[in-house]
């Protein structure tokens, strides 16, 4: 799960599942241009998100359907979605913290100096310095 600036992550991490794995990728681009072909062995099923059209990575991850069984997660991108998302996956969804790799990239409206010194002061606890 992630934004554009998270999609080579995204993208690399996919490249080495294998066949049999359930993968499930969801994705928020700008638009339709901006969709990749993805690689992966695994049994993948990918939703783009379009900001042109008002989708919204966080409302998307809510509403999704877990299938049965263990789910890991990796969640990179927007500070604040992320920091929501995180809040998301391991208090509503149950998932605990080994199950998740998940970082904020960026924060918007600010510069990676900004960004940097924001995300330094954050307590561990809700995602600082990782």
């Amino acid at each position: 799960m992630g934004d554009q600036a998270a999609l080579p992550a995204i993208a690399a991490a996919l490249e080495v599942l294998d066949s049999g794995i359930q993968a499930r990728a969801v994705i928020e681009v700008t638009d339709a241009a901006d969709e990749q072909r993805l690689r992966t062995g695994a049994d993948l099923k990918v939703t783009w998100l379009h900001r042109s059209r008002g989708d919204d990575l966080v409302g998307a991850v809510k509403r999704l359907r877990f299938d049965a069984g263990p789910v890991d997660a990796f969640v990179h991108g927007e500070a604040r979605a992320i920091q929501e998302l995180r809040w998301h996956l391991l208090r509503d969804r149950g998932l605990r913290r080994e199950q998740l790799s998940i970082s904020g990239y960026w924060l918007r409206g600010m510069n990676d100096e900004a960004w940097r010194a924001w995300k330094a002061a954050l307590p561990l606890s809700v995602g600082g310095n990782g």
